[in-house]
């Protein structure tokens, strides 16, 4: 089936949603306050100036993706399942080898008794994209992360246990195949209500690392937590974790991981119509860069948000992020430790058609510098869309 046929193929389905919604999902469809299946979709028409992330040969295209998707929410008694599944049809003006039909499903039981509650969640991803902000490019692959989580809360004290398995696998590039692997992570999270609205932790996570293949190493990682959940004040609410992560990596002459970690976000009222929203991040991931086993990264990123009125609304976002690794690299004649910098800027407006329906218009500059000219890229992304939800 050529493109444009797929396309509009596509927007029949969108239109057919909003035709029906009204009809067939209405609230009294169900009965139930807060039960509902609702249908929504969103358009979105993006020119990239660097669609494949060169620092020399850059390539410019326009992008059509268009997401159909449905949510369900069905409460029984204090507990509740959630369902999202939606579909994002990518495709290319110009460049039709980057398309994609990339599928996201999600699923989650939350079950509460009296002072225990269970969360067992799931969700899968089949999608041709980017893995990484370490990756230029785009990489067909399954992601599937399912967990569980027990909660004992007792006035002031609380216990919770979690197991979360996750598996990546890549399909149908050979580069990618070695890097195939399995997450098993086991936590222990004990809070304590101290302040009336803010609660102090102590977290402590075991994860074991394993590779469908000996060319990358395994390893086992241990991580300490301590931090607070709640009101800092009256008008900022945060979530900070810091404390040390300590990554075994399982062969004799790889370099182990270990240093200080931070997990961190901040939202802070300005006023009623200003807002912002902070992160900070200083942890690890898994590398598929030569002979690293990983890179440590540490990101800050923030948002800026004003309502003009209650239609329009606009934003600033920032990011800055360096990926740091440990182990020697050759590129050309050059031969150290490869170190990349990202800097993004972003601007944009939303307008609130109708309670349903949104319009959005941003701009973003991405820069990433590298001390190997081979990876350094300057990138341009003009993004218009249509959101519509039921």
């Amino acid at each position: 089936m050529c493109k444009r046929y797929q396309i509009l193929l596509v927007l029949q389905v969108i239109v057919y949603l909003l035709l029906t919604s009204g009809l067939c999902f209405g609230e009294d469809s169900i009965g139930v306050e807060k039960a509902g299946i609702s249908p929504w979709g969103e358009v979105k028409l993006q020119y990239d100036d660097n669609i494949f992330l060169d620092s020399n040969n850059e390539k410019d295209d326009f992008i059509l993706t268009i997401s159909p998707g449905i949510t369900a929410k069905c409460p029984f008694g204090s507990n509740l399942f959630r369902f999202d599944y939606h579909i994002d049809v990518i495709e290319f003006f110009e460049y039709s080898s980057q398309d994609a039909k990339n599928h996201y499903l999600s699923g989650e039981i939350d079950i509460n008794w009296k002072d225990i509650g269970f969360v067992v969640y799931d969700r899968f991803e089949h999608v041709f994209e980017r893995p990484s902000t370490e990756d230029t490019s785009r990489v067909k692959r399954d992601d599937n992360r399912t967990g569980l989580k027990a909660k004992l809360q007792r006035e002031r004290l609380g216990i919770e246990l979690g197991y979360e398995h996750f598996i990546r696998n890549y399909k149908s590039d050979e580069t990618y195949e070695p890097f195939d692997r399995k997450e098993d992570l086991y936590s222990f999270i004990l809070t304590h209500k101290t302040f009336p609205k803010t609660d102090l932790l102590f977290e402590y996570d075991f994860c074991q690392v394993r590779y469908d293949e000996s060319l990358h190493p395994d390893s086992d990682y241990h991580q300490f937590l301590i931090g607070a959940i709640g009101e800092l004040t009256r008008k900022t609410l945060v979530t900070i974790k810091t404390g040390y992560q300590y990554r075994d990596y399982r062969r004799s002459d790889e370099e182990n991981f270990e240093t200080g970690v931070l997990y961190a976000d901040m939202s802070y009222r300005i006023s009623q119509k200003d807002a912002l929203k902070v992160s900070f991040l200083r942890s690890a991931n898994e590398s598929t860069y030569s002979t690293n086993n990983f890179y440590r990264i540490e990101n800050v990123s923030a948002t800026l948000s004003h309502s003009f009125n209650n239609k329009l609304l606009g934003f600033l976002t920032s990011a800055y992020q360096i990926n740091s690794y440990p182990e020697e690299s050759t590129e050309g004649s050059e031969t150290k430790k490869r170190k990349d910098r990202y800097y993004s800027m972003g601007t944009g407006l939303k307008y609130f058609v109708r309670k349903w329906l949104s319009m959005s218009l941003r701009f973003d500059h991405i820069i990433r510098d590298s001390n190997f000219d081979v990876f350094e890229y300057n990138q341009n992304l003009i993004t218009f869309i249509v959101r519509a939800e039921f």
